[in-house]
């Protein structure tokens, strides 16, 4: 494809790195030094200039199957969108937003925007799940199934258990997609051991969720969430508080600047206190939340993040949630104890690659820290009746399942698909490309 990208910022310099090796990936931005370092670190045609000014796009002469506006404005990435229709022929349109006001059919049908991304909002959501899921560390949703990919970490008196054997006690209703042990991370087959203070990703219907807390999480029922702590007034931090204000808990807001307090106050509307505080936790807990049992901290620095929520798993919080914005802390902080929840770039990143891959018939999403991958892919009427041939190369990297009726069948199981048939598969990353060429074959017919 040829691909143009506005903005490169940590978003859209990450976004050119994955794509540049299978398309061919233009990047715009007006910093003459990221366009050095773009030049010097990425096999793109980089182009300094504003987006937001026609004559940037002047090198510009073929159709475009692809523009991604990610600069952090959302009037340049709007404008820059209406703009290279004026220049080129463009097939599709990405755009960031920060701004929910812009969420509007009419706006995304008069520019010709073909999705439109909030990642503050798609963070927050997750919230939701997570207060009524307590027990979770992180929980994924998904376009063709109500059924969730959760990960949940074994107690550490837990009695090892052969995979096959629990899947079983819970009527064959679960997948576990995979397994974080340690350092090493993997798809399990029949025979593996859930072992104690294992990261397990379980792929199930929310129904389930009490069955899969009493096999394997400490007896007692977790306290129920009331108070929280939320660390930054930025968008993000916004966002979250708006969510769990909703779900009835008591917020406590903090931010460091004035500036950053009243803004939030505005947007939020005294639902939630908001307080001003340089983020002194000791202090924080002791005049403002005493029995705080839920701690988050979602500022733009991942080291602040990290070193906050350490303090919080010090200070006994129960839940103790970091947001990150750069892969390489994520592994480090569930390995310190903190559950993790990625940041506004990271969801940008990730949900763009995702629409990028993933069609109305075949989806696909990153999980484990971006080791392993999610493949769903719908049968259509033509398909009752017929299977599609699997070759053992190919299986043999995959864990491959059919969902029926609530349950979640191995694939060589069935003969023949059929009506709402969902084929599922978890693989690792590395294995990508042989598994997406197999789940996208004969997808025209």
């Amino acid at each position: 494809m040829n691909i143009v990208i506005a903005g490169a910022g940590k978003v859209g310099y990450f976004l050119a790195k994955e794509l540049m090796e299978e398309n061919k990936v233009t990047l715009i931005d007006s910093n003459e030094k990221t366009i050095q370092n773009i030049d010097e670190t990425l096999d793109v045609l980089s182009i300094c200039g504003d987006v937001e000014n026609p004559y940037t796009y002047r090198s510009i002469k073929n159709d475009i199957d692809l523009f991604i506006a990610v600069t952090d404005s959302d009037e340049v990435n709007l404008l820059s969108s209406l703009i290279i229709d004026n220049i080129v022929h463009v097939k599709e349109k990405i755009v960031r937003l920060k701004n929910d006001f812009f969420m509007n059919e009419k706006i995304k049908e008069k520019l010709g925007i073909t999705d439109i991304i909030t990642p503050s909002i798609n963070v927050a959501h997750t919230f939701n799940y997570l207060i009524d899921f307590p027990h979770a560390n992180n929980i994924k949703t998904f376009d063709f199934t109500k059924a969730l990919l959760l990960s949940i970490r074994i107690h550490d008196k837990f009695v090892p258990l052969l995979l096959s054997t629990f899947k079983r006690n819970l009527n064959d209703k679960i997948i576990v997609a995979g397994i974080e042990r340690g350092d090493k991370i993997f798809i399990p087959d029949e025979m593996a051991m859930l072992m104690p203070n294992d990261l397990i990703y379980f792929f199930t219907f929310p129904s389930q969720m009490k069955e899969i807390r009493i096999s394997i999480c400490n007896k007692e029922e977790k306290q129920a969430t009331k108070n929280c702590i939320v660390y930054g007034a930025n968008q993000l931090g916004i966002e979250i508080s708006k969510v769990l204000a909703k779900k009835g808990l008591n917020i406590k807001l903090i931010d460091k600047t004035l500036e950053g307090c009243k803004q939030a106050n505005t947007i939020l509307k005294n639902s939630v206190e908001v307080i001003k505080s340089n983020y002194n936790l000791d202090f924080i807990l002791e005049t403002h939340a005493k029995n705080a049992n839920i701690f988050i901290s979602a500022t733009t620095n991942d080291e602040f993040n990290i070193t906050k929520c350490m303090e919080a798993n010090q200070k006994g919080i129960e839940k103790v949630i970091g947001i990150h914005n750069n892969r390489q802390y994520a592994s480090l902080m569930r390995k310190l104890g903190i559950e993790v929840i990625r940041g506004e770039k990271m969801n940008a990143y990730y949900t763009i690659l995702e629409k990028i891959s993933s069609s109305k018939l075949v989806s696909q999403r990153a999980f484990c820290g971006d080791e392993g991958m999610v493949y769903l892919r719908k049968t259509y009427p033509q398909m009752i009746g017929k299977t599609l041939e699997i070759s053992n190369k190919i299986y043999e990297i995959g864990s491959f399942f059919i969902q029926r009726d609530k349950k979640f069948l191995p694939y060589k199981s069935i003969e023949t698909f059929i009506e709402g048939d969902i084929i599922i598969c978890f693989s690792l990353k590395k294995n990508s490309k042989s598994i997406t060429n197999w789940f996208k074959q004969n997808i025209d017919e």
